[in-house]
């Protein structure tokens, strides 16, 4: 793959540990400026408009990858499991954007971070994987954490509630995920999240669809460029190196998020979510490592 080989060319004197790592730093600063121009644009666009330019604009952003590698790009063995991985991906993504629109950006980055703790809940009920006491009560931890960032004794916002429920289906989408990467290669199933995705985000953003002028264009090319790396480079990253290793260091996104929220939205974080991001934190990087013995 072109950018593959440019990547793995350029780091390949150093060690894999330490290319793993910089990747994911680098994977979630990607991260983190999508959602922050998602959440900014939100106040001029629709939110649905946003998430079916994020899709549609993917075929650009990987135009290069595609000339270079022609049809086989397109090549899925396992058109099953794609299909039901975008149908899913459809939803969760309209729910986060939605979300993004009415949360602050560290709170909403925190309540991504629940994402291993659902995998891990979908592992015991579908695939009949047995759970001890101490995943347990790292589950139950990282349950109170949500609560605690949430603060649902003061209000349940939709917001929020949007994001838990995109990282419930992301989570599902993990699951099929990694039976692609099996027979699909990262950039084929990057460009079916962006092509499968775009009817369904078409039909929420028809209704509402409006013209926007140049300025908004190129945010909206900077948010397909951005989500695009860092979900590719998020991709190079688990190829290095396990989770285990990498997921302490994609926490650093809250740090990113509060800092941007802070510069861009005035947002400043109060202690509950500190308090509950420490619990969140601590029960899914107990779970990474746990995973990681098991194997």
């Amino acid at each position: 793959m072109y950018l593959a080989g440019i990547l793995n060319k350029f780091v390949s004197k150093f060690p894999k540990p330490l290319i793993a790592i910089s990747l994911m730093v680098i994977s979630g600063l990607f991260f983190v400026f999508m959602h922050s121009a998602v959440k900014y644009l939100s106040k001029e666009v629709h939110i649905f408009e946003i998430a079916f330019f994020r899709c549609a604009l993917v075929i650009f952003v990987l135009a290069p990858i595609i000339l270079q590698q022609g049809k086989s790009v397109f090549i899925t063995g396992q058109p099953k499991i794609q299909f039901l991985r975008i149908t899913t991906n459809s939803v969760a993504m309209l729910c986060f954007f939605y979300g993004i629109s009415s949360t602050p950006l560290a709170q909403l980055t925190t309540l991504g971070f629940t994402v291993p703790i659902f995998t891990t809940i979908l592992a015991v009920v579908f695939m009949k994987e047995k759970i001890r006491l101490r995943r347990t009560s790292a589950l139950i931890i990282g349950f109170i954490g949500t609560l605690i960032v949430m603060r649902p004794d003061i209000s349940i916002e939709l917001g929020a509630v949007l994001i838990i429920f995109s990282s419930f289906l992301w989570s599902v989408c993990l699951i099929y995920i990694k039976k692609l990467t099996k027979t699909d290669s990262a950039i084929t199933i990057s460009l079916y999240f962006g092509i499968g995705m775009i009817p369904a985000t078409f039909v929420m953003a028809f209704p509402v669809f409006e013209m926007i002028d140049l300025r908004q264009f190129i945010i909206l090319i900077f948010i397909a460029i951005t989500g695009t790396l860092a979900q590719t480079i998020m991709n190079f990253a688990f190829e290095k190196g396990e989770l285990a290793l990498l997921l302490p260091f994609d926490f650093l996104r809250l740090l990113w998020s509060v800092l941007i929220g802070y510069a861009l939205f005035a947002e400043e974080p109060e202690i509950t979510l500190w308090i509950g991001g420490f619990l969140i934190i601590g029960s899914t990087s107990y779970i990474a490592w746990r995973e990681s013995k098991l194997k």
